[in-house]
């Protein structure tokens, strides 16, 4: 009774059946959506957004048409002594503001910055001014030469732009070939917490060809569950027969249902709890089944 209820997935078919109507517009602008039919654009428009903000960058340092009094310190990134870039990224930081975000361009470009500590440094401060500028500017640091530049451009993403910066986030967690840098990605689309992250989460745990990634996804969307009581039928479709071969992630799937508790939920961990060719699986599923079951 309860497989029929469930339609079986299909990777080419939409990543989540409920839309969120603002990540839908914060995401059309920022990320073209995964098509297994089309190829990729030439141009994305994180890329095209990068080129404008460095576009930006450009005519306000060569028309030096920025406060008089950040000038010092935008001439002290040029420093010889990299304590000294470090000590001017650090004071544009306490500055703050979207010019302030916008001339730390010059410390956060590995084309402008040749050092990865001061790159991580600008990176941290972005994420301390916050605001939209700061997000633009720190989307270069996505596509940085340096694994740990990344790592904390990702971190400093989820400070300056709370929900606004899960497109960008998204970015590094679904393009970007480290594995410490996905996860990192999975951790701050979980401190975010709310419905904005489900989505990104949801095509990690379907996509990501890790399984590391795939049971964080899992872990991560458990968490926000807990919340957000949609998250069990996004669960659920990794546990439909095929989807997911990894034992442990379909462990973690049925452990995150046991944290949503939600009804929804229910048909998924009948379908385990049958057909699940793992003795351990349909064991978990079945004592997660109760449980659920018992707090409705």
């Amino acid at each position: 009774m309860f497989e029929r209820q469930i339609r079986r997935h299909d990777r080419n078919t939409p990543m989540i059946g409920k839309t969120f109507p603002i990540l839908a517009l914060l995401m059309a602008g920022l990320i073209q959506p995964i098509s297994a039919q089309a190829p990729a654009p030439p141009v994305t428009q994180m890329e095209k957004l990068n080129k404008e903000t460095a576009d930006k960058y450009e005519q306000i340092v060569t028309a030096n048409s920025f406060p008089k009094e950040l000038a010092p310190l935008f001439g002290q990134l040029d420093a010889r002594e990299e304590a000294v870039r470090i000590k001017a990224v650090h004071s544009l930081a306490l500055v703050g503001g979207p010019m302030a975000a916008l001339l730390l361009r010059r410390a956060v470009d590995d084309d402008l910055e040749r050092s990865s500590a001061v790159r991580s440094e600008a990176a941290k401060g972005l994420g301390d001014i916050g605001g939209r500028q700061a997000l633009e500017t720190l989307g270069v640091s996505l596509k940085d030469r340096d694994v740990t530049v990344r790592m904390r451009t990702v971190e400093a993403l989820r400070f300056a732009g709370t929900v606004f910066a899960v497109p960008y986030i998204q970015e590094a967690l679904r393009n970007d070939v480290d594995l410490g840098v996905r996860l990192e990605a999975v951790r701050m689309l979980r401190k975010i917490g709310t419905q904005f992250s489900v989505q990104p989460l949801h095509e990690a745990l379907l996509r990501d060809r890790n399984f590391t990634i795939r049971m964080a996804s899992a872990d991560a969307l458990g968490e926000i569950g807990k919340k957000e009581r949609q998250v069990a039928s996004v669960l659920g479709e990794a546990l439909v027969a095929g989807v997911e071969k990894n034992t442990s992630v379909r462990l973690e799937v049925i452990k995150s249902l046991g944290l949503v508790r939600d009804r929804a939920g229910l048909p998924y961990l009948a379908l385990a709890m049958t057909d699940d060719a793992d003795l351990t699986v349909r064991m978990r599923a079945t004592e997660i089944y109760g449980r659920v079951l018992g707090l409705q």
